[in-house]
C-alpha cells in the first residue's frame, strides 16, 4: 500500500499523462442495431429477443477496444502511471458522446430529436438502441468494471463485464453477466444497482486469489414502485468468463424509498439488505437482510442477522423453509411444537396482521411477544391468532423461544419504537 501510495503520487506530478484511446468504428453496433429494428421480439412484454444478444457483444467488444493499457506499465522517463476514477469517467463521457453522434442512443430525453418513443411516464421503448457505457474500478483499481445497456421496454437490458490484467498491458475478460435467455418466463432484464468485488487483500503488484463478484439489480418497468430484486454471488476464475452463480435468487424489491438495496462483500462474508414485500397487511414494505457466511469451499451458510425487529424475525421464521427456521429457534425451545406450528401455518401465500408493534416481556427484557393473525381465503373465517415469544440480543439476534395460541404473561410491556427500527447501510441516493 505504501508503494501504491507513492506511485500515487508520481502520477500526480506528471502534468501530461497517455492518452486514452479513440473512440473506434462503430460499424458493426450500428449494423446489429439495424438487424433489430428490422426483427419483431419473441419476448413481447420486454419487446427483446435473441437479436439483442450480438447487438450486446459487439458493444462490448468495441469498449474493449478502447479500454486504457496496463496502469503499472512505464513510460521511457521512468515515471509508473496509475488509472484513476477520473480517467475512466472522462473516456465514458467520450464514448456516449460517439454513441450518440453516430445516432446509436435515443439521445436527449427533453430534446425534439429525441429518438425513442414515448417517456418514462408511458410504456417507452428503446428497442433498437443502446444506453450509456460506464467504466469504472474494483477492488481500487485492480479490476476494471464496464456496463452497457441495450434498449427493450420501458429501459435497457445491462449487461457487466470485470477485466483483469492481461498480457501485453492489456485486460483479459474475467467475469461476463448478461441476460440472453429471451424465453417468456425466464427472462429479466437487469438494471444493476450495485456490484462489487471482494478485496484481494495483498499488495497491488501481487497476484490476487480468484475473487468474489456481487451483482443487485431489478428489471426496468414503466410505471410501478415495485419490482424483483436480482441478487448473484459468482467465484470469478481465469478460466471461465461465465460460471454457475453461488447464490441467484429474486426477491420482491419496492424502489419508492431512499435505500432500495445495498451489499457489502468480504472474502468470508455477504450482506444484503433491501426493502421489500411484507406479509403485513398495514405494513406492506419492510426492510429485508440477507446475510451469508463463505466457508471453504464457496459452502454458503444464511447468518444473523436476518431481521432488524422482532415482528420481521417472525415474519423470516413464519415465510421460510423449516431446516432454515428451526436453525433461529432456541435448542431449548419445543422443537416438535414449532415444528407443527410451522407447518400449519405454511411458508407460501401467507398474509395478514400483526398486532401493532411487538410487546416486550416484564420478566426479561430480551424477550418480546409478537402477534400475528393469519387473514383466511374468501367465504372463510379467519383463523384466532398465534403468539410468538422472540428473544432479541443486541443488535439484530434474533431466536424463537416459543409459540402458541394465547398470550404469554407478562409479555405487555408497550415500548415506544420507531418505524424504522434501523439500517445496516447509511441511507443513501440512488438511481434507476
Amino acid at each position: 500500500m505504501r508503494l501504491r501510495s507513492i506511485l500515487l503520487l508520481l502520477a500526480a506530478t506528471v502534468a501530461n499523462a497517455p492518452a486514452l484511446s479513440a473512440e473506434g468504428d462503430l460499424a458493426p453496433v450500428a449494423a446489429a442495431l439495424a438487424k433489430v429494428r428490422a426483427t419483431h421480439a419473441i419476448n413481447e412484454l420486454h419487446d427483446a429477443g435473441p437479436e439483442l444478444t450480438p447487438v450486446k457483444h459487439a458493444l462490448r467488444d468495441w469498449v474493449e477496444r478502447q479500454l486504457p493499457p496496463d496502469p503499472k506499465a512505464t513510460d521511457p522517463k521512468g515515471f509508473v502511471y496509475t488509472l484513476t476514477s477520473e480517467d475512466l469517467a472522462a473516456l465514458s463521457q467520450r464514448l456516449n458522446k460517439a454513441l450518440d453522434a453516430a445516432g446509436l442512443t435515443c439521445g436527449d430525453d427533453d430534446s425534439p430529436t429525441h429518438r425513442c418513443p414515448g417517456d418514462d411516464m408511458t410504456a417507452d421503448d428503446r428497442r433498437g438502441y443502446v444506453d450509456g457505457v460506464s467504466i469504472g474500478m474494483l477492488d481500487n483499481g485492480r479490476y476494471l468494471l464496464v456496463i452497457t445497456g441495450v434498449g427493450v421496454r420501458c429501459g435497457y437490458d445491462q449487461s457487466a463485464y470485470v477485466y483483469k490484467h492481461g498480457p501485453d498491458r492489456g485486460w483479459a475478460l474475467l467475469l461476463a453477466t448478461e441476460r440472453n435467455q429471451y424465453g417468456k418466463d425466464e427472462y429479466a432484464p437487469q438494471n444493476f444497482l450495485s456490484i462489487a468485488a471482494s478485496p484481494s487483500e495483498v499488495a497491488w503488484n501481487e497476484p490476487a486469489p480468484p475473487p468474489l463478484i456481487v451483482t443487485l439489480g431489478f428489471s426496468p418497468w414503466c410505471t410501478s414502485n415495485w419490482n424483483a430484486l436480482q441478487t448473484r454471488l459468482w467465484r470469478a476464475y481465469d478460466t471461465n468468463p461465465t460460471p454457475p452463480p453461488l447464490i441467484d435468487r429474486t426477491d420482491s424489491l419496492y424502489t419508492g424509498d431512499y435505500l432500495v438495496a445495498a451489499a457489502r462483500l468480504t472474502q468470508t462474508n455477504l450482506l444484503i439488505e433491501y426493502r421489500g414485500g411484507s406479509v403485513d397487511s398495514g405494513t406492506l414494505v419492510r426492510p429485508h437482510i440477507a446475510h451469508y457466511l463463505i466457508q471453504p469451499g464457496d459452502r454458503l451458510e444464511r447468518i444473523t442477522p436476518v431481521a432488524l425487529s422482532p415482528n420481521d424475525f417472525v415474519e423470516e421464521w413464519m415465510t421460510s423453509e423449516w431446516p432454515e427456521a428451526a436453525r433461529w429457534s432456541d435448542p431449548a425451545a419445543k422443537p416438535v411444537a414449532l415444528a407443527a406450528l410451522h407447518a400449519a401455518r405454511g411458508s407460501d401465500h401467507i398474509f395478514g396482521d400483526f398486532d401493532g408493534q411487538a410487546k416486550r416481556c416484564r420478566t426479561d427484557p430480551t424477550l418480546w411477544q409478537a402477534s400475528f393473525s393469519l387473514q383466511a381465503d374468501e367465504g372463510k373465517n379467519d383463523p384466532p391468532p398465534v403468539y410468538y415469544k422472540v428473544r432479541w440480543m443486541a443488535p439484530y439476534r434474533f431466536t424463537m423461544v416459543d409459540a402458541g395460541p394465547k398470550p404469554f404473561r407478562g409479555c405487555d410491556e408497550e415500548v415506544a419504537m420507531p418505524d424504522d427500527v434501523g439500517t445496516l447501510f447509511p441511507l443513501q441516493d440512488w438511481k434507476p
